[in-house]
């Protein structure tokens, strides 16, 4: 008797387990209380995402800025960044730079000395498995099968890491909350238009030497799950709010064609700027004068 009980009891368990996994699936949401994909595979994470462990350390302080190293929390990982701030900062607007894959913190700092000293807050990040912040990235195969258990891929992990940063930069005394861009180059440009479109509370979004992968149907798990990291499946939620996009004829990493579709799922605030034929992929110094004029009409 008590053999049959047990059966029944894990029969029962097994149910409610099918059940629940049932239930979530249809609608497309995650257990998880904060973090979601819903029936169109569009990830979803709440404006509030609670208290931020933070700390910094000064490790430059000249007459007119000051370099920190800042370490927080998100989720299971430290973040390791460098901030840049103007000194006697007061209600200056701010940006956050996500670096390309495997390219880290530290190749920011020419862009970030030159927009410091024109009164920036500028904020970038070591993402996951570069530099400080290191950690080792699952294959996408092993990310999805992640996602498929009810798990939060790294992919989308990727995404929180900078709505943390922004989290972070907001709350930084001297900066302007209402106005911080979040922009990228490469990869890190994908997941800012994702982060940009997921918090309408970041103000803007700049893109360099980026695209999507093209609309897409998101009928099966896998499908959803490529819909989940697809830019193109986000850009049009960045509006009323700007997206500016740079792109170069000569890059041999993302096709100009491409760029130029994922611009066109954007919504009017847009502009796409041709960058020089000297700049093959990402930031170059010769598109430096128009990304310097688009963040000052963009934070105006």
């Amino acid at each position: 008797m008590h053999k049959y009980v047990k059966y029944v009891l894990n029969a029962v368990i097994i149910v409610i387990i099918a059940f629940l996994f049932l239930y979530f699936a249809t609608r497309g949401i995650s257990p998880k209380d904060d973090w979601a994909v819903d029936s169109n595979g569009l990830l979803q994470y709440p404006s509030e995402r609670g208290k931020l462990a933070a700390r910094t350390l000064i490790i430059e302080d000249n007459s007119t800025y000051t370099i920190e190293k800042i370490i927080f929390k998100s989720r299971d990982r430290e973040i390791y960044g460098l901030l840049y701030m103007p000194k006697d900062a007061d209600n200056v607007p701010g940006i956050i730079m996500l670096p390309a894959a495997r390219a880290g913190k530290e190749g920011q700092d020419y862009l970030a000395r030159q927009l410091v000293q024109q009164g920036y807050a500028f904020l970038t990040i070591d993402q996951r498995s570069v530099g400080e912040t290191g950690g080792i990235i699952p294959s996408m195969q092993d990310d999805f099968n992640s996602f498929t258990a009810g798990n939060e891929p790294v992919q989308h992990l990727f995404v929180y890491d900078a709505l943390k940063a922004f989290d972070f930069l907001k709350k930084r005394k001297g900066v302007d909350a209402p106005n911080i861009l979040i922009g990228g180059e490469s990869m890190g440009a994908r997941f800012a238009i994702i982060a940009g479109a997921v918090d309408e509370n970041i103000k803007g979004v700049f893109v360099i030497s980026s695209s999507g992968f093209g609309m897409q149907q998101t009928l099966t798990p896998q499908e959803k799950f490529m819909a989940s990291i697809n830019p193109d499946m986000y850009i049009d939620k960045i509006a009323p709010r700007e997206i500016v996009m740079f792109h170069s004829k000569s890059d041999n990493v993302v096709q100009f064609e491409q760029a130029q579709q994922t611009f066109s799922f954007a919504l009017e605030p847009k502009e796409f700027i041709e960058m020089p034929p000297v700049c093959i992929h990402g930031q170059c110094r010769e598109m430096y004068a128009d990304l310097f004029e688009k963040l000052r009409e963009m934070t105006r």
